[in-house]
């Protein structure tokens, strides 16, 4: 028993005993997984990347605004080119400005972020002018079939002439006709510069009259005719050859003062209205005013003259009109536009004094002589107006005052 116990306390101190171990470093790698390829949390969340595909959907909405846009610029400037916006701005004149803005959105979206890429931007530069070019030359083949046309007509206040404006394909040969009731009365030749071409040409070639009678109805029919290779364009231009003035009338208004029961007549305010009368129409004045039928005014050019007779003295206006802009000199003020209505022949509120025309009761014929640029001269001695003032001032009760009145 004894010997047992000794090996046992033997076996108990040994393994008291600790041995030391020497120390190593163990390497780890990191293992890739494919979790690491994808973006992080951060940017797949943003609006701008669709998961799954790379897509930037912001980007690719400039991109397809910008086609969908410059597409319509293209066919707006090339086929529908001679729409006249204002002015001499066909849509035509928004081809460079056109390309440049929607090349610009095209690359929205990195200029927005402020990253130039210059080989994408020349890339997609090339891109827009291949596909300009394209449209471009589809364009012209189609012009070349079709020809010249006529884009519009418009009147010329300074030079008295219709402005033609003609478009068609660069090189191509017309003929301009300017056809009064069916009949050719003037003739011209051209040849198309780039794409368009205009001519002015005076109204002493071919005017005949005016266009309209007072009801609007047609008395001569203008008409302008383009032939070329590719065929024939025609357009009336009746609305802008009214520009006789046949028919003027003058109405006045009596000034006076009132003290207690007397009256005094101190002159007469004076306006004048202009333009195409109706035929057998006359000058009516009745109690004071004008109860007559107008005549329709309309923008003409003329030098008019009016003098009132039958007093002691002879007053006189004179006056032209710019388009029916009426005005005593070209540097005066303007009395008035003769275009739209009646127009005082006094500025500023003042009449024709009573000592400067005025002699005793009875007839006074306001003679008007118009001189147009187009047309006859017109001499006028409808407006005829009795006053009464005399006999009306003789006596105190104004109650029976007889106020002015035609002849």
């Amino acid at each position: 028993m004894s010997g047992l116990l000794d090996k046992a306390n033997k076996v108990a101190g040994d393994s008291e005993e600790v041995k030391p171990v020497e120390a190593k470093t163990v390497e780890t790698k990191a293992v890739k997984t494919k979790n690491e390829d994808k973006a992080p949390t951060g940017f797949a969340d943003s609006p701008e990347f669709q998961p799954g595909n790379g897509l930037n959907i912001t980007a690719l909405k400039f991109q397809i605004g910008a086609v969908v846009g410059f597409m319509i610029t293209m066919i707006l400037v090339f086929f529908i080119d001679t729409v006249v916006l204002f002015g001499d701005i066909t849509l035509d004149d928004f081809f460079v400005p056109g390309v440049i803005v929607w090349w610009l959105v095209f690359n929205g979206d990195d200029l927005r972020h402020q990253e130039f890429d210059w080989k994408k931007l020349g890339i997609t530069a090339g891109c827009f002018l291949v596909v300009t070019g394209m449209i471009a030359g589809v364009a012209i083949f189609s012009a070349a079939s079709s020809g010249v046309t006529i884009g519009e007509v418009e009147f010329d206040g300074e030079s008295d002439a219709i402005d033609l404006k003609l478009y068609g394909p660069k090189g191509m040969d017309y003929t301009i006709e300017v056809l009064v009731d069916g009949d050719v009365e003037y003739s011209e030749d051209g040849t198309i510069s780039i794409d368009k071409a205009s001519h002015d040409i005076s109204l002493d070639e071919f005017w005949a009259g005016n266009a309209h009678n007072m009801a609007g109805q047609n008395l001569v029919e203008y008409e302008v005719k383009v032939t070329s290779n590719g065929g024939e364009d025609s357009m009336t231009f009746n609305e802008i050859m009214d520009r006789e003035v046949d028919t003027a009338y003058v109405k006045v208004l009596e000034k006076y003062d009132n003290t207690g029961e007397d009256k005094y007549y101190l002159g007469i305010y004076v306006s004048m209205i202009v333009g195409i009368g109706q035929p057998g129409a006359s000058f009516d004045f009745d109690n004071g005013v004008y109860t007559g039928t107008p005549p329709q005014p309309i923008e003409s050019d003329w030098d008019a003259t009016v003098r009132v007779l039958g007093g002691d003295k002879i007053h006189t206006y004179t006056f032209s009109a710019d388009e029916g802009e009426g005005r005593e000199s070209p540097s005066a003020p303007i009395l008035g536009e003769f275009n739209f209505d009646w127009v005082s022949l006094h500025l500023n509120g003042e009449y024709l004094e009573k000592g400067d025309f005025y002699g005793s009761d009875g007839c006074y014929t306001f003679e008007i002589t118009i001189n147009n640029e187009y047309g006859e001269q017109l001499v006028s001695t409808d407006s005829q107006i009795r006053f009464y003032w005399d006999s009306n001032e003789a006596v105190s009760d104004t109650s029976d005052d007889q106020p002015a009145e035609e002849c």
